[in-house]
């Protein structure tokens, strides 16, 4: 029996959004991704359960508060922002899904690539990481020391999941992770990535949902940290 999810959380999908020459923001959303995470969400609520902690990734180049936030917001905004703190542009991308499902574009998380870097040059300098777990964080290269390699893309999804799991007002101990195949995101980097968030301390079962074109969803099977499938 699947056991009550008032501590879920959701992850619906890996967009990328970035300016180009003029200024102008672009945005490569995941609506697929997105629209089947809040589709479940709304079922959550309609079972009568509290609604999951939402959460969306945005790939960037660049700083994210400096480029894609909206203006006036407070310092508690800006470092944990909502998908209704970023501009306006990005916003309606992800409004009319948001309407039909009833569920408030300030009620899901906005994750970004710069705040996950930082976290991850943060926990190289100041932990002791295994060389079998750093392989995974940075590419391997002789003559680059750690602070010069570039970080894998296994690195970056793992901070978006642990982010999803911890970034609400109480840890989750489950996690749904909504993903769009493309042609930068592939689902073995988000393999990688969940296992690399299982060794490195991630305490929630995670499972994988891919979503294509059609919107069809294919379903992973529930993944443990290792502490809980032995």
């Amino acid at each position: 029996m699947e056991q009550m999810r008032s501590d879920l959380g959701i992850l619906a999908g890996n967009s990328r959004v970035k300016r180009d020459g003029c200024g102008l923001i672009t945005v490569e959303a995941q609506l697929f991704a997105f629209e089947a995470a809040l589709k479940l969400a709304r079922q959550e609520l309609d079972r009568g359960m509290p609604l999951p902690e939402l959460s969306v990734a945005f790939d960037h180049q660049g700083i994210f508060r400096l480029q894609f936030l909206a203006e006036n917001l407070s310092n508690s905004q800006k470092r944990h922002p909502r998908l209704s703190h970023l501009h306006s542009s990005i916003q309606h991308v992800f409004l009319p899904i948001a309407e039909k499902y009833a569920i408030a574009l300030s009620d899901i998380h906005a994750i970004h690539e710069d705040s996950a870097r930082q976290h991850l040059a943060h926990l190289l300098s100041t932990q002791e990481i295994p060389e079998r777990l750093s392989r995974r964080i940075l590419h391997e290269s002789p003559t680059q020391t750690n602070a010069d390699k570039k970080l894998t893309c296994a690195a970056i999804t793992k901070e978006y999941f642990e982010r999803a799991v911890v970034g609400g007002k109480k840890s989750c101990t489950q996690l749904e992770v909504f993903f769009e195949e493309c042609k930068w995101s592939e689902s073995l980097a988000y393999v990688r990535g969940l296992q690399l968030s299982h060794l490195l301390g991630v305490s929630a079962r995670i499972r994988l949902n891919l979503v294509n074109i059609s919107g069809e969803i294919i379903q992973g099977e529930w993944a443990f940290p290792r502490s809980l499938s032995q």
